[in-house]
């Protein structure tokens, strides 16, 4: 158990985080760091967090810091945070982007102040702790980045944490997280986000295409509903590896395209064969799969 953690970033998965933390008592206090007054005053009121306090105010004497903010802030949150981490405080994050964080976090924090770069594989579509759920991590994977710097007590004791959620605690590089996901994760958003757009581009049938859109279109675009401002900053900051997979997916997609024009029955049940038997072996115990 920890004595003190602190969410900088009281959202879905801050909030998410807090209420599991809180309800299976992994921390003796919950303090949540809040830009939006309304919401830190939710969390409160809903448990996700004991009590509300700035930055400066909630580090004293804490034990362990996490990033919830949105990616593009969350270096500018460590950076203010400097002055009031104490040696042995664990840092770490919930961003879906690894690459950059990781590497200007171990360049600016000083020793005896440890950084583990963290992923939870679950979410939402909506945003904010009014959509947190305490079970949000049960059964879910938990992405850790430690490196050659990384301590292995607190290393351990975050794994312990993660474990206390529900959740599977599991060690990547961060290269090769940033990689996964932009296959994983962001290039579904972004088919999620064209198809849509592709069907709002037919101005004259939009309505009607939407008034017939049933299960295989809602489910396969239902990513499409995140938060844009989220993801442009996550497209952005994984750029290389986002077009990479952007550019894998046309070498597939050509190839079914190919299939069509040429009448290669062969082909595209080959192509859709395979797709079938891969999705077969996902599994399917998730509550809640990855949103973000």
């Amino acid at each position: 158990m920890f004595n003190k953690i602190v969410i900088a970033g009281v959202g879905l998965i801050g909030g998410s985080l807090g209420l599991a933390l809180c309800k299976r008592n992994l921390a003796k206090e919950v303090v949540g760091v809040e830009a939006n007054e309304d919401n830190l005053d939710l969390a409160i009121r809903v448990g996700a967090v004991h009590r509300g306090a700035t930055l400066a105010e909630a580090l004293a004497g804490a034990e362990l810091l996490i990033l919830a903010t949105p990616i593009g802030v969350a270096l500018g949150v460590l950076e203010m945070a400097l002055p009031y981490l104490r040696p042995g405080t664990i840092v770490t994050d919930v961003g879906s982007v690894k690459g950059r964080l990781v590497e200007r976090a171990e360049a600016m924090l000083p020793a005896g102040i440890h950084f583990i770069g963290g992923h939870p594989m679950a979410g939402l579509e909506v945003a904010g702790v009014a959509g947190a759920r305490e079970d949000l991590f049960e059964g879910a994977s938990y992405l850790l980045t430690p490196t050659e710097r990384t301590d292995r007590a607190a290393l351990t004791r975050l794994k312990q944490l993660i474990e206390g959620l529900g959740a599977k605690p599991l060690e990547l590089a961060y290269q090769e997280h940033d990689q996964a996901v932009a296959i994983i994760s962001h290039l579904p958003h972004l088919l999620a986000a064209a198809l849509v757009n592709t069907v709002a581009a037919d101005t004259k049938k939009e309505q009607l295409l939407l008034d017939l859109a049933a299960g295989g279109f809602r489910d396969t675009t239902r990513i499409a509903a995140s938060n844009p401002m989220m993801w442009r900053d996550i497209l952005l900051t994984n750029r290389s590896q986002v077009l990479e997979a952007i550019e894998k997916f046309r070498v597939q997609l050509n190839r079914i395209e190919q299939g069509i024009l040429q009448f290669d029955s062969e082909l595209l049940v080959g192509s859709l064969t395979r797709a079938q038997n891969v999705r077969s072996t996902l599994p399917e115990n998730r509550k809640y799969c990855l949103r973000k």
